[in-house]
C-alpha cells in the first residue's frame, strides 16, 4: 500500500471518528432516552438519558437487561404488544407502561419503535424512544379519584333524595288517610245533625208554632228555623252541585221532602197551593234524571246525605 493511500485511509478513519463523536454527543445529550435491538429484538445500544431514566449502567442495559427494569405487571404485556406489531408489520408500534428501576422509583414511560430496513429491504432492527409521562400519569389518577369522589358523592345525594321522596311520599299517604277520615267524620256529624233536624227538631217546632198565637212568638219560630235551615245548608250545597239548574223553591221543597213531608203538608208550611207543590216535586223529578214515576225522589234526596 503507498504512502498515499495509508494517508487517506487514516484521514477517514480519523473524520469518520470525529462524526461518530459528535453523533454520540447529540444522541446523549437527547431529552428522549434513545435505543437500538437489532433483527433479533436484542438491544445493542442505549443513550445516556435512557440509562439516567431507567437506573441502568449502559452495559446492563444491552441484550435483554433493560427488561429487568419494566414493571413486573407491564412486562408480559410489553412483549406481547411488541411481537403483535412485528408479525402484523406495522411502521410504528407505541406502548405505555411502568418501570421499576433498581433504587425503588416507579414511574411511567411511553415507547415510540420503528423498524429499520437496508436499501435493499432487508431488516436492520429497531430503532425506539422512551418519554417519560410520570407525570401525566398522576395527573390522569388524580383527575379519576376526583370524578371517583363526585360520582359517590352523586350517588350519595341521590340515595338521600330517593329517601327523602319516599318519606315524602309516606307522609303524602298518611296525610291522605287522615284527610279522608276527616271528611267522613264530618259527614258522620253533618248526618247526625240532619237526623235530629229531620226526627226531632222540626216536628217539635211544626207542633210549637201551631201553639204559638203571639207575633213575638212567631218570630222566634222563624228564627229557629232559620237556624235549622243554616244547619241543613250542606245538604243543600250537595243537591245544588247534583242539579245546578235547582231554583231556591226547588231547592226548599226538595228538603222538605228529604225530611219526609207530604204534598199538603209541604204546602202547608210554604203556605202555597197543593198544586204548586206537585209542580215542584214534576220539576225535581225531571231535572234529577228520575223518569219514572216508581222511582223514588225522597230516597234519591236521602242518598245525598252520603
Amino acid at each position: 500500500m503507498t504512502t498515499d493511500s495509508k494517508k487517506s485511509r487514516h484521514d477517514l478513519e480519523a473524520e469518520l471518528a470525529i462524526l461518530q463523536g459528535r453523533l454520540r454527543v447529540l444522541v446523549d445529550g437527547s431529552p428522549l432516552g434513545i435505543f437500538f435491538d437489532d433483527a433479533e429484538d436484542k438491544c445493542v445500544f442505549v443513550n445516556r438519558t435512557f440509562c439516567e431514566m431507567m437506573g441502568l449502567s449502559e452495559r446492563d442495559a444491552l441484550g435483554d437487561g433493560w427488561a429487568r427494569t419494566v414493571h413486573p405487571q407491564d412486562l408480559p404485556r410489553l412483549l406481547g404488544e411488541r411481537a403483535g406489531a412485528v408479525t402484523r408489520g406495522e411502521p410504528l408500534f407505541r406502548s405505555e407502561y411502568r418501570y421499576s428501576r433498581p433504587d425503588g422509583r416507579v414511574g411511567w414511560v411511553e415507547e415510540q419503535t420503528r423498524p429499520v430496513h437496508a436499501p435493499d429491504g432487508n431488516l436492520l432492527g429497531y430503532v425506539g424512544t422512551l418519554a417519560e409521562i410520570s407525570g401525566r400519569k398522576e395527573e390522569e389518577a388524580l383527575r379519576a379519584r376526583h370524578s371517583e369522589v363526585l360520582e359517590e358523592r352523586v350517588r350519595e345525594r341521590t340515595a338521600e333524595l330517593l329517601a327523602q321522596t319516599e318519606r315524602l311520599a309516606e307522609m303524602n299517604t298518611a296525610l291522605k288517610v287522615l284527610l279522608r277520615q276527616r271528611e267522613e267524620d264530618r259527614e258522620d256529624l253533618e248526618q247526625a245533625v240532619l237526623a235530629n233536624v229531620r226526627r226531632r227538631i222540626s216536628p217539635t217546632l211544626d207542633r210549637l208554632q201551631g201553639l204559638c198565637v203571639g207575633e213575638e212568638a212567631r218570630l222566634l219560630a222563624d228564627e229557629l228555623r232559620r237556624s235549622l235551615k243554616e244547619l241543613t245548608e250542606p245538604f243543600c250545597h250537595r243537591l245544588s252541585t247534583v242539579c245546578q239548574g235547582l231554583t231556591p223553591a226547588e231547592i226548599q221543597v226538595a228538603e222538605l221532602i228529604r225530611e219526609g213531608l207530604g204534598t199538603k203538608e209541604i204546602a202547608a208550611r210554604l203556605g202555597v197551593g197543593a198544586s204548586t207543590i206537585d209542580t215542584h216535586r214534576h220539576h225535581l223529578r225531571r231535572k234529577l234524571g228520575l223518569k219514572d214515576r216508581r222511582d223514588g225522589l225522597r230516597s234519591l234526596l236521602l242518598s245525598l246525605e252520603s
